[in-house]
């Protein structure tokens, strides 16, 4: 009983392949399976420790063998946010913090329905967003109370966040979120393609 309680916290299969599925546990481990839960292969990043919770594993739909991973040590007095990648089934991971508040300890990992580099983070003091699958975060708050946010679903053109005491919050229609990246490449002005508005 030095990791934890044993409990399995996150399941993710992926949309992409019935046969892999992600699980992770309150005890810090990460296992996936590619032939649908007849073996399992322990993956865990070298940096997961003892007493580590893995709040939320994200398959993506886009690329298999690729997942995201929101972890949170506040239980130890650890406040750092943990959010690992791999894409290669968890043969290698990436912590993937630049960006993010050194003391909002994460809670859930989003990926975007259209734009794979398209990043959603939940953090104990609020959403992040990166445009480049990861490798950096920033804030995405504006007038989102400071406060934990649980998780993320996209659905749409929206953005469904879900807090620990503040509501749900709706961020309509993010679809210039998943053009920021090319309009950042854009030699002159950029026209974004406004989402479907509905009547």
């Amino acid at each position: 009983r030095d990791r934890g309680y044993g409990v399995i916290n996150t399941i993710a299969p992926s949309p992409l392949d019935a046969k892999e599925i992600w699980a992770g546990s309150d005890t810090g481990l990460i296992h996936v399976t590619q032939d649908g839960g007849t073996t399992w292969t322990n993956v865990t990043p070298p940096g997961m420790t003892s007493w580590s919770k893995v709040a939320l594993i994200e398959a993506s739909r886009f690329d298999l063998g690729t997942a995201y991973v929101a972890a949170d040590r506040h239980e130890l007095d650890d406040q750092a946010p943990y959010l690992y990648i791999t894409h290669d089934y968890g043969k290698k991971w990436k912590l993937s913090v630049d960006g993010i508040g050194p003391k909002s300890f994460t809670n859930c990992v989003r990926e975007d329905l259209t734009n794979k580099d398209l990043l959603f983070a939940g953090t104990e003091l609020g959403i992040y967003v990166s445009f480049n699958g990861g490798d950096h975060w920033q804030p995405l708050q504006m007038n989102l109370p400071v406060t934990s946010v649980r998780d993320i679903a996209v659905h749409g053109d929206d953005l469904i966040v879900a807090t620990h005491g503040r509501s749900l919050w709706i961020m309509d229609d993010i679809s210039p979120l998943r053009e920021v990246a090319e309009a950042a490449k854009a030699d002159g002005p950029y026209f974004y393609n406004p989402g479907a508005t509905l009547r």
